[in-house]
């Protein structure tokens, strides 16, 4: 994919990868660029308009737990930018305290965002198709029995964009969907960490494995996602780990299942 000219969203967009995701698309010569965020972070919203001054930045304050809301904010894009051709859906927030809102944030987030594009971006509906690259997590793939409802949120994400990773799906609304999931990433994400799990008596055991982890930037998350894109695989599913992208092949293990349609 060549970014140059083309319309971009990004959600969760405020900080951590969401941020540095937003700067690598505007340095690749995006020509438009909406940030959907619940949070505001002014100073480095001004820090990006003054870096690219000949590029559209739209900043909107939006909780993508709201569905109606999102449909709303991604009308206004599609009427401010013309077009949208990428999306990448960062936001996302760790508390397995609060069960609902995870599920409603991580993976409802993911849905409401995604779904609200597609009515813009399918060839059906007189869009230019384009892609969608959703974030999971290695924890979508492995288990980690410190955050379970964190991970299943991110395997619920893996599962959804690539139900949507078909081709029989991208001839008609020439659309391609992908899924990074990073390993252990520094940002502020993970915060008073063991006030937010649901198993406090495992806070000792926790840290150790917090420590252990090989630990890697934003920085480097966001530039191997802008990799990502330029691959164009509808359907891939890709690891993050130490500045490297990792193809994965995910065999089918349902035997039983019909025929392609």
């Amino acid at each position: 994919m060549a970014f140059r000219g083309k319309n971009a969203v990004v959600t969760g967009g405020a900080g951590g990868i969401g941020l540095q995701v937003a700067r690598q698309l505007l340095v690749a010569g995006v020509s438009k660029l909406a940030i959907i965020d619940i949070q505001d972070n002014l100073e480095e919203f001004v820090k990006l308009r003054a870096a690219h001054p000949t590029q559209s930045v739209m900043i909107i304050k939006m909780d993508v737990a709201n569905k109606k809301g999102v449909e709303a904010t991604y009308e206004e894009i599609k009427k401010t930018f013309g077009n949208i051709d990428i999306v990448v859906n960062v936001a996302g927030i760790f508390n397995d305290k609060d069960v609902q809102r995870t599920l409603l944030v991580n993976l409802g987030g993911i849905i409401n965002s995604t779904l609200s594009a597609l009515q813009y971006m399918s060839k059906e509906n007189g869009g230019n198709g384009g892609l969608v690259l959703n974030m999971s997590s290695v924890v979508g793939l492995d288990p980690m029995f410190i955050i379970p409802v964190y991970g299943a949120t991110k395997a619920g994400i893996i599962n959804f964009t690539r139900c949507l990773g078909n081709d029989k799906f991208y001839q008609r609304s020439g659309i391609k969907f992908a899924t990074v999931c990073p390993g252990a990433t520094m940002t502020d994400m993970f915060t008073n960490f063991t006030e937010k799990i649901i198993f406090p008596e495992t806070s000792d055991e926790t840290y150790k494995i917090l420590d252990r982890l090989s630990k890697q930037s934003a920085t480097d998350v966001a530039r191997c996602m802008l990799n990502v894109l330029e691959k164009e695989k509808n359907g891939a599913v890709y690891v993050i780990e130490g500045k490297r992208i990792i193809p994965l092949e995910i065999k089918p293990l349902w035997t039983g299942k019909e025929p392609a349609l």
